[in-house]
């Protein structure tokens, strides 16, 4: 295989997917490198959001196996229900095989070299050149875009600096009777309350249910059970195949820098999921495209590359990170202030929220603390709560 390009992108999901995209079709001689054959199972939801769809370059309709245009969110013991409709769809359902192999096959087509089952050992940097150590050799890189997710081989052997909050989650892709899959066709839907600090999803696909919980706590939660009384929950008692993946989410991005020594982090690997959410499929996709254009921007100049993609990321990135984090706060660390502010005014936050997962308004357009989110909400009943928020570490979004 040739060993020498001028950016390597590791990983091969949406972000180095569509980094690799906008770098091939400038010209650019870029390599792809994929541990797995491809295409590849990823464990995920496989919602696509619609302001992900909206951040994507390319049209991937087609391998959407379902249109979610209404989305539903549950309080359980509260008895709290909400129901969101938007007529374009708010999540687009997908596995993530075909949606991420659709993105890697465009890049291809626009002159990138795709390798598979090559795995990243160690990363080294030496003067203007970095040289990857995989299972099939060296390879050399002016540039590396590391998109090799949460656990990232490039980011750990590089000593890149981290301080990422990494969150458990547990996915089951459940197929039932069609009586029963048939409750949940075109609805997304969302539970609160069934474990401490963290909230559980049932998405439809084509041919099975997508089932999963997440806890916003690092330790001590039991997925497995929270994941059992969810199926009873649901009414999922006839399921005739099952599969269990469990992954983690990076919530809180690094600590930064984002590039350094001529590599560049993007997605998971920079720890660019939604704070409120865990969707990390929006932010891979803007910040595999920011890097690519930073590149192209800076001219392949290592301080001028540098100098692009960490503006780029302080003004369209961070910041909507840090706000999306005052948000989790209130869902997730006060869960008495969440039920008191749903009571009052849960539908109005829905509705805002789904308008931020639609692409139509953003963490930044709804709040920047969370007094001000509250009295946004409830002006009238704010001081009566006696609620005084603690602020995030500083430095922290």
């Amino acid at each position: 295989m040739s060993t020498t390009y001028d950016v390597i992108v590791v990983g091969s999901g949406p972000a180095g997917a569509c980094a690799a995209w906008r770098l091939a079709q400038a010209g650019v001689a870029v390599a792809v490198i994929e541990k797995a054959a491809l295409p590849r199972y990823k464990t995920c939801g496989g919602g696509l959001v619609g302001r992900a769809m909206q951040a994507l370059p390319l049209d991937v309709r087609h391998v959407t196996e379902q249109e979610c245009h209404t989305a539903q969110l549950n309080l359980l013991p509260a008895g709290l229900s909400f129901t969101t409709h938007r007529s374009a769809p708010i999540i687009s359902m997908t596995m993530r095989d075909q949606f991420d192999y659709a993105l890697l096959s465009a890049a291809q087509t626009a002159g990138a070299v795709v390798h598979q089952q090559c795995a990243v050992e160690k990363a080294s940097f030496d003067g203007d050149v970095v040289t990857l150590t995989t299972n099939r050799g060296s390879m050399k890189g002016t540039f590396i875009i590391a998109a090799d997710g949460a656990l990232s081989t490039v980011a750990r052997t590089m000593g890149m600096a981290d301080g990422r909050v990494l969150i458990p989650a547990l996915e089951y892709e459940v197929t039932v009777p069609p009586d029963q899959s048939d409750r949940f066709q075109n609805t997304a839907r969302f539970d609160f309350d069934l474990l401490p600090h963290g909230y559980a999803w049932a998405f439809p696909k084509r041919q099975h249910l997508s089932i999963g919980v997440l806890s916003m706590a690092q330790r001590g939660s039991d997925l497995k059970s929270s994941m059992a009384r969810y199926l009873d929950l649901l009414g999922c008692g006839s399921v005739t195949q099952i599969e269990r993946h469990g992954f983690v989410i990076p919530v809180r991005p690094r600590r930064g820098p984002f590039v350094d020594k001529r590599i560049l982090l993007v997605g998971d690997a920079a720890g660019f999921a939604d704070p409120v959410t865990g969707e990390g499929i929006s932010f891979a996709i803007q910040s595999g495209l920011i890097a690519a254009q930073s590149l192209i921007d800076g001219r392949f100049e290592e301080a001028s590359v540098r100098s692009e993609y960490t503006r780029s990321l302080a003004e369209r990135i961070l910041p909507e990170l840090r706000a999306g984090r005052w948000l989790a706060r209130l869902l997730y660390d006060f869960p008495r202030i969440r039920s008191w502010a749903f009571s009052r005014q849960g539908q109005r936050l829905c509705e805002a929220v789904t308008d931020v997962m639609s692409g139509k308004r953003t963490y930044r357009d709804l709040v920047f603390t969370p007094r001000a989110l509250l009295k946004h909400l409830t002006p009238h009943c704010f001081k009566r709560s006696g609620y005084r928020p603690a602020r995030p570490r500083d430095g922290q979004a």
